[in-house]
């Protein structure tokens, strides 16, 4: 999944982006906040999509990255 679609698949599910510096977004679900990295049509690594997940899991829902 890259950086753009995980994006897209969070502001549908009512996330928005707080800031942007560079290739690197800050979001913000409620309480929640993340960074994702947004590089030109790079697959975000496995870690780093499992780290966000961890980190909006409280506002999301448990599971909800491999809902997409």
């Amino acid at each position: 999944m890259t950086g753009r679609k995980l994006m897209r698949e969070l502001a549908r599910r009512g996330c928005h982006t707080v800031r942007q510096r560079g290739s690197h977004a800050r979001v913000s679900c409620g309480r929640c906040q993340t960074t994702v990295p947004i590089h030109s049509g790079a697959d975000l690594p496995v870690g780093t999509l499992r780290a966000i997940e961890r980190d909006l899991e409280p506002c999301l829902g448990e599971g909800w990255a491999r809902e997409v």
